[in-house]
């Protein structure tokens, strides 16, 4: 069968006859795609090259600067409190031979201590370093002591603070948990809670030993460790009431409690005699002889420790008691009002970065220390050893203590746990090394100082610098002529470190806001601060800025800094290197792009903000630190993210003011309604403490212009263009695309309800018997497979009209067109007509033209019909306002 001639057939809206038109087009496509390709290259390129910032300034840098001096304890100078322990033996002496007969023995008698050495272990809450020790030494260990339970006030009500993946731990180890009960709060005694306690009435009291027993059961305890300091001497028979009624409700429910003793003027208000029929075990916490807030001097000197540990034991059970030995440092700035808490890890770090070049433990005191210099500030360094320790430790067992506790578990010498074996009469220290044997390896373990993975802190402040290197270090060990043992320190240990600046004056705080900007928290934040003419820090996250760059804007132009944090806030520790540099890169380029300045400060998301206590969380740091940044923690975390509430928000900044001068804060990863309640409380509180809130970069000494230098116009101009063109961009493609969704999705839901409200018109109204004359059109290419089952099921029909179907084979390579013949040779109503291939369209307008009914069906060569396919389809031209009906087709190759 011939087809039409081409020139009968008009032209479709899209029909090119020259055929320039997709050439065209494709060369547009190629040439904007390579331009697109090239600008997103570039643009790539710029997220990995770092920007080049030109800090005006520089950190110091500590290592290096700390200076040694060469400086001895003044003429053997004592501590405040080296001759207490004479004057407590003189008046317990007068005491007992003026006392009356003593009393009965109390009803219930304590039991005997059991034979085997106590080997207890302080624990400090929160402390990686405490944590990692305990797990690595817990074979060596019988019982822990962790900080707990805190008597806040007269009534007895009890702050719990307890580290829960220590009951796991004791009970996988078979350790015996004993949590600490004290009367610290924040850093400051509260004795009237205790003695208002022990004076009030029995009601009070059985509640509080409730509370207590409540704790205890929960956390599977053994007992308690009570530690009240500061408790005046006219409460005495009041307190030795009550421990005696709290002793006996332990022990009724098969617990134990623990008493520690504070050598000192404090011991007044403790009546050993009477205590000691019912308190199980005293704790005597020899440590401390100097404080942190005394002149520099011993921890715990030879004369003090063995002074102190006689008269605590004499004439008493001495099983009963366990010796506490302290394994820490203190370093005091002179003139300064409170000396450092260090570990002995610390300690070591200070003396390698100042090249000191050897400290003794020897007589008469046996305890190590150094001076040192950081400009103009002169440093005093002691510390206690395992050489200490060893001294102490045999002391303690020659006078039959019941054992001895170890303060505290992260700051301690780790040759302490080589040394718990060794014999009384340092045998192995005398050994001649070439001898061999376990003497000899003993003293190679003691001698050397084994550089760890623990990270060590020096200087103050919250603005850091990082030291990844580590060395051994080494002592030599002899034994004097009175049996003592001595070392000289020839090498210092060097251990990771974190140098710390920043500290600014004592009553200068500044404030930081992490994970913003956030629409609805941030300008309430910046208007309480404008209102309080306060300027803080906003460490950034590049996906919520590029969001908000207005907000972005605002926190500049109201005099604030800002800072890196990130442009997708992960957890860098976990990502590689390339990755970080990434996230720093691009967050940079943005905030330049965005408000025309670089920042220096960085800083890092998740717990390396609080302080490294890994490895891994220092290779971020130094990462941000090759890149020119200044990296920036914080020391006083209130946790607002977790929501807590305005008052405990405030009432943790009260608590940890002391700790440091960097508060963090957030403005943005959440419900932030909390702290913008409690803000304007804490700037008040600030206030009225006499506290003044200034810049990051005051803290530094420096300006927010040197924190936050303008991008130069002719700095490497081509990158940042192409940088800035290219977050245009792609802030612009995201909106669009976030716009496009929303109205495509508003489309679809009304073209939905319209689909439906139509369908149920159409199901509502009456039915018609419809049978007009109707024509077919089916162009067909290369269907040989499926075109005749097409046929049959469009032919196999229910519709009473007339059908006529014209099958347009548009120049098919295969056998379709011998197909729709074979079925025209029995099916009269089939019609074929043969074109050369000119496309779908062509092909149905040769379809439409050849067509001899009013009423055209067009439908696929691979549709196949139901017998009520074209009923349905054509009933609603029974009304005659109808001029167009849509179906929808079931495709027959689906695999093809």
């Amino acid at each position: 069968m011939s087809g039409f001639p081409p020139e009968e057939v008009t032209p479709f809206v899209f029909s090119d006859p020259t055929g320039k038109r997709w050439p065209r087009l494709r060369l547009v496509l190629l040439i904007g795609g390579v331009l697109f390709f090239l600008g997103t290259v570039l643009f790539v390129q710029t997220l990995f090259v770092a920007p080049h910032m030109n800090v005006p300034f520089s950190l110091r840098q500590l290592k290096g600067q700390l200076k040694a001096l060469q400086k001895k304890n003044p003429a053997g100078q004592l501590s405040p409190g080296s001759l207490l322990w004479q004057k407590f033996s003189a008046a317990r002496l007068a005491a007992r031979n003026l006392a009356a007969p003593a009393p009965t023995t109390s009803p219930r008698p304590r039991k005997k201590p059991p034979d085997n050495e106590v080997r207890l272990a302080f624990y400090i809450n929160g402390d990686s370093d405490s944590y990692a020790s305990l797990q690595q030494h817990a074979a060596q260990i019988t019982h822990v002591c962790p900080e707990w339970m805190t008597v806040t006030n007269g009534m007895g009500d009890l702050q719990i603070d307890g580290d829960t993946r220590l009951l796991k731990l004791a009970a996988t180890k078979g350790i015996a948990l004993m949590p600490l009960l004290t009367n610290l709060v924040g850093d400051a005694w509260q004795p009237e809670a205790i003695e208002n306690l022990a004076h009030g009435p029995p009601s009070r009291q059985d509640r509080f030993i409730q509370s207590v027993l409540a704790v205890l059961r929960s956390a599977k305890a053994a007992g308690v460790v009570i530690d009240w300091q500061q408790i005046d001497p006219a409460y005495k028979k009041d307190l030795t009431k009550f421990i005696d009624k709290f002793a006996d409700a332990l022990h009724d429910d098969n617990k134990e409690l623990w008493l520690c003793v504070q050598p000192g003027q404090e011991l007044d208000y403790i009546d050993f005699d009477v205590l000691a029929d019912n308190i199980d075990r005293f704790v005597a916490m020899l440590f401390d002889e100097t404080s942190d807030t005394d002149p520099p001097g011993p921890l715990a000197s030879r004369s003090w420790f063995e002074g102190w540990l006689r008269v605590l034991l004499q004439d008493s059970n001495t099983r009963q008691w366990i010796i506490a030995i302290g394994s820490y440092g203190y370093d005091w700035t002179i003139g300064g009002k409170k000396a450092e808490t260090i570990s002995f890890s610390e300690a070591m770090s200070r003396a390698n970065d100042a090249e000191i070049k050897s400290a003794e433990v020897q007589g008469p005191s046996f305890s190590p220390y150094f001076y040192f210099q950081d400009e103009d500030k002169e440093h005093a360094v002691w510390f206690l050893d395992a050489v200490t320790f060893l001294n102490q430790l045999r002391e303690v067992r020659d006078q039959k203590a019941g054992g001895f506790a170890l303060y505290r578990l992260g700051s301690e010498d780790p040759a302490i746990w080589d040394a718990l074996s060794v014999s009384r009469d340092f045998k192995f220290a005398t050994a001649n090394p070439s001898s061999g044997g376990l003497d000899n390896q003993t003293r190679q373990a003691l001698e050397l100082i084994k550089s760890t993975d623990t990270i060590t802190d020096v200087g103050d402040g919250e603005i850091v610098t990082v030291d990844e290197d580590r060395k051994d270090g080494a002592r030599k060990l002899t034994v004097d002529a009175d049996g003592y043992l001595t070392a000289k320190y020839v090498k210092f240990a060097q251990f990771p470190t974190l140098y710390h600046q920043g500290a600014g004056r004592e009553h200068q705080v500044a404030l930081t806001f992490d994970d913003g900007p956030d629409p609805r928290w941030t300008p309430k934040i910046l208007d309480i601060l404008k209102a309080a003419n306060v300027k803080a820090a906003f460490f950034l996250v590049g996906v919520n800025a590029e969001r908000y760059p207005g907000l972005v804007r605002r926190i500049v132009n109201e005099g604030h800094e800002i800072g890196n944090h990130t442009y997708y806030h992960p957890n860098l520790s976990l990502c590689w290197p390339e990755h970080i540099r990434l996230e720093l890169n691009a967050t940079q380029l943005l905030l330049e792009t965005i408000t025309g300045r670089a920042t220096t400060l960085f800083r890092p998301p998740y717990a390396a903000d609080t302080g490294p206590t890994q490895l891994s969380e220092l290779i971020p740091l130094k990462i941000a630190e090759d890149l020119n940044y200044l990296v920036v923690l914080e020391n006083i975390d209130p946790q607002d993210w977790a929501k807590p509430g305005a008052d405990i928000i405030l009432q943790r900044i009260k608590q940890q003011r002391h700790d440091g001068s960097v508060i963090l804060l957030h403005d943005a990863g959440g419900d932030r309604s909390q702290t913008v309640e409690a803000l304007p409380r804490i700037l008040d509180w600030l206030h009225t403490r006499g506290d003044t809130i200034v810049p990051l970069s005051t803290l530094l000494g420096t300006t927010r212009d040197a924190v936050m230098p303008s991008v130069q116009g002719n700095a490497q101009s081509l990158t940042r263009l192409v940088s800035s063109t290219g977050f245009r961009v792609y802030h612009s493609i995201e909106q669009f695309l976030w716009a496009f969704m929303i109205v495509a999705t508003a489309l679809v839901v009304v073209r939905t309800l319209i689909v439906i409200w139509l369908a149920y018109r159409f199901r509502r109204g009456p039915k018609t018997d419809f049978a007009e004359p109707i024509s077919v059109v089916i162009a067909a290419y290369n269907e040989e497979k499926v075109i005749a089952e097409t046929l049959r099921t469009l032919l196999a029909t229910d519709y009473k009209g007339e059908i006529e179907v014209v099958v347009v084979d548009d120049g098919s390579r295969d056998h379709t067109a011998a197909e729709v013949e074979r079925v025209a040779s029995t099916e009269a109503r089939v019609r074929l007509l043969q074109q050369e291939n000119h496309g779908k369209a062509r092909a149905l307008q040769r379809g439409l033209a050849a067509a001899r009914n009013g009423i055209v069906v067009f439908i696929d060569a691979d549709t196949q019909c139901q017998r009520d396919t074209l009923p349905r389809l054509l009933e609603p031209f029974a009304d005659a306002r109808i001029g167009a009906v849509s179906g929808h087709a079931k495709v027959g190759n689906l695999r093809t």
